[in-house]
């Protein structure tokens, strides 16, 4: 079993993965696909006259500030727009996706209360709708993957008071995998994987134990992605892939070693 993992602007432009995805499940594999949506988040909040706003954390991650008409936003776009774009695509391939948010019972999530750091001073966030991932409950995946549906996620989890929670689909995806027992966990991101001297020096395989020194030298982005192949490869998954998503074919490309390997 594999999870993959896309961003919201590869989303847009799925047609080489679909493909892909198409030709793996022939072969036998079953694959369950995590998606994003942050550009059609942004691009909703502006079209309603709202500027997107972010919160800053003192270890150098920048998250979007969800308060609630962001979350109803969030809600709309990713859970609705970008699943069901998706789906189309990968339907139109031949591969039999059924689209589910994680708040379906899936993705269970606790609320933060977030620290942002501006200016030097860090400031409590008590209207945020982000969520810490709890649990994953792998039944409703098991079910579709059992009659040979590739589940496509939304990374929305559901809230300890039932509401709607936004969490980070990299480490949503990651989760997942682990309650899997997945063989691999492929994220994809717009590089071709992690550099040691960005954008030189590519590690092509590397284990669990050097990622905090990856971290130091990681944009904020990169940072999120190692952040949830540590929780992978605690979580029990063999193998974690950070990969380009842009070139054709990417998930056979990275499953023959492209990209940056990673193993305990």
């Amino acid at each position: 079993m594999i999870v993959v993992k896309i961003g919201g602007s590869m989303a847009d432009n799925a047609a080489n993965l679909a493909s892909d995805i198409a030709s793996l499940v022939s072969s036998g594999e079953k694959v369950v696909l995590v998606h994003g949506g942050g550009p059609q988040v942004t691009a909703l909040e502006k079209a309603v006259g709202r500027e997107p706003a972010y919160i800053y954390s003192k270890e150098g991650f920048k998250s979007r500030h969800t308060d609630g008409q962001t979350m109803q936003n969030f809600v709309m776009a990713v859970g609705g727009g970008v699943n069901s774009s998706l789906v189309r695509t990968l339907r139109k391939s031949g591969v039999n996706a059924v689209g589910v948010s994680g708040s379906s019972g899936i993705v269970f999530a606790k609320r933060k209360i977030l620290v942002s750091v501006e200016n030097g001073k860090e400031r409590m966030v008590r209207d945020d709708y982000s969520g810490k991932i709890a649990r994953i409950d792998s039944a409703p995946l098991l079910a579709l993957l059992e009659r040979g549906f590739v589940p496509t996620v939304a990374p929305i989890a559901l809230g300890e008071e039932f509401e709607a929670l936004n969490v980070d689909g990299d480490r949503a995806a990651a989760a997942i995998a682990a309650k899997l027992s997945a063989s691999r966990l492929i994220l994809f991101t717009d590089v071709e994987g992690f550099f040691a001297n960005f954008p030189n020096d590519l590690v092509s395989r590397a284990t669990g134990s050097e990622i905090p020194e990856f971290q130091k030298k990681a944009a904020a982005g990169m940072k999120r992605k190692l952040v949830a192949t540590s929780e992978a490869l605690l979580g029990g998954v063999p193998e974690v892939i950070i990969c380009c998503g842009t070139r054709e074919k990417p998930a056979t490309s990275a499953l023959a070693g492209g990209g940056t390997h990673f193993t305990k």
